[in-house]
């Protein structure tokens, strides 16, 4: 799977199941809601800004130079 499309498939699962806790717990207050929508956004802008690709290694930048 490539990772763009890792990337999404870990965030919609995490904000579907945010979702479904939320609905379970029956979250009434404004607190409670905003909390709920903290930790469903935060968690997903974090891994965004910190999953980066691999170093490209040796080989691929002699191939890219042979190329």
């Amino acid at each position: 799977m490539q990772d763009k499309h890792m990337k999404t498939a870990v965030i919609g699962t995490w904000v579907l199941a945010c979702g479904v806790i939320g609905l379970l717990l029956s979250v009434s207050s404004a607190t409670g809601w905003i909390l709920l929508i903290g930790s469903t956004v935060v968690p997903p802008l974090v891994l965004l800004q910190m999953w980066r690709p691999p170093a490209q290694t040796m080989s691929e930048s002699i191939r890219d130079v042979l190329k």
